[in-house]
């Protein structure tokens, strides 16, 4: 509805995971970079956390993404993972396109480990990516993620597990040292700072197709004071001022506007 108004080719602020608008603040660049490693070189366990809406999954996509141009990865995404141990290890198995439903959880473990030692003899890494994974309630499931990281040669693991979720999941692996001392390294991602949020804004409506300072500084000082930094909320309400904006006809998105969308 406001596209034409403000010269726009795509709408630059929505909630969806499209790798194309992310923007790499400092910490996102650090993530990145520190888990791109971990994962190419085989480290084993991995954990991202985040605060709801600071593009934690996005950064997944974009991991995916650039390790895939390499033909040397394969990955299995749980979103879901809720249930037992042997739920999980069923859906480990579906991602990873094993073909047939375990019986138990034994049988779970056998295929997991036959379809790893495929994956290593057609010089794969397996990468199994738990989202969501504070959703996981049953210790035993964190167990049996703990167990699939003794799938291992004498020089390189098997698997490279990657567990991402919100931080109330840290305290979960807190109460597990066995699974605690496992990973490699950890990882939060906060809000954007005030200055981030002036660029984060600024490199979406780039990619949208128009370059130009639509919003003023006071205004977006007021964005990144009712958001808290956090993307997902400075999206909604960077889009409302946008169709505010256009339907009074302003040349720019005021501190006035801003507040009308909030």
């Amino acid at each position: 509805m406001y596209l034409d108004y403000w010269q726009l080719q795509r709408k630059p602020f929505e909630n969806t995971p499209d790798p194309d608008f992310f923007y790499f603040s400092p910490a996102h660049k650090d993530a990145f970079i520190r888990f791109k490693y971990a994962l190419a070189e085989n480290k084993g366990a991995i954990l991202l956390t985040g605060d709801y809406g600071c593009g934690k999954t996005t950064l997944i996509r974009l991991l995916i993404s650039d390790l895939k141009k390499s033909g040397k990865f394969r990955f299995a995404l749980v979103n879901t993972p809720r249930g037992n141990g042997f739920d999980l290890l069923k859906n480990i198995l579906l991602e990873l396109g094993h073909p047939d439903s375990p019986d138990d959880l034994r049988d779970a473990e056998r295929a997991i480990g036959e379809s790893l030692v495929d994956g290593f003899q057609a010089q794969l890494v397996t990468v199994v990516i738990v989202d969501e994974s504070q959703l996981i309630q049953d210790q035993d499931a964190l167990e049996e993620l703990r167990l699939l990281l003794n799938f291992q040669l004498n020089d390189r693991f098997l698997i490279n597990l990657f567990l991402v979720g919100q931080p109330e999941f840290n305290e979960a692996i807190d109460r597990l040292p066995q699974l605690k001392q496992r990973f490699f390294t950890r990882y939060h991602l906060g809000p954007l700072s005030q200055t981030d949020t002036h660029q984060y804004i600024a490199h979406r409506l780039k990619i949208a197709g128009n370059p130009n300072q639509i919003f003023e500084d006071a205004a977006i000082d007021l964005i990144w004071e009712q958001s808290d930094g956090v993307p997902r909320r400075i999206n909604n309400i960077c889009d409302l001022s946008l169709l505010f904006g256009a339907s009074a006809r302003r040349k720019k998105i005021s501190r006035e506007i801003v507040e009308k969308a909030l």
